[in-house]
């Protein structure tokens, strides 16, 4: 079992702050009590330094927004360089495959 963290340890901190591109954004859905959901991934490709060595880094998720970010998120549209800030979380409670959940987006 996983303690409960106090909130305000740093153990608590889980933030990602990443850009790249929209790709393959569904058709928007809805919460039964209304909110949108985007489902998307997003496409990054930088480079990096590691132990003194540059890396070239590509890859894609699968990353989701809610409500009002959501919104946001199919007005921006698939192809769009954005920055995302969200935090990472299981894609349901059965599984155990990693998905990014948005809370702010911004073109860049």
């Amino acid at each position: 079992m996983i303690p409960n963290p106090d909130p305000e340890s740093s153990i608590n901190r889980n933030q990602v702050i990443i850009s790249g591109t929209i790709t393959d954004l569904a058709s928007p859905r809805y919460t039964p009590a209304g909110l949108m959901i985007a489902e998307f991934k997003l496409s990054h490709c930088s480079n990096q330094q590691e132990a003194g060595i540059q890396r070239r880094i590509e890859f894609e998720f699968e990353a989701i927004a809610i409500a009002e970010t959501a919104e946001k998120i199919i007005r921006i549209g698939s192809g769009s360089n954005v920055e995302i800030t969200g935090f990472i979380a299981k894609k349901n409670r059965l599984s155990n495959q990693l998905v990014l959940h948005v809370r702010d987006t911004r073109i860049i």
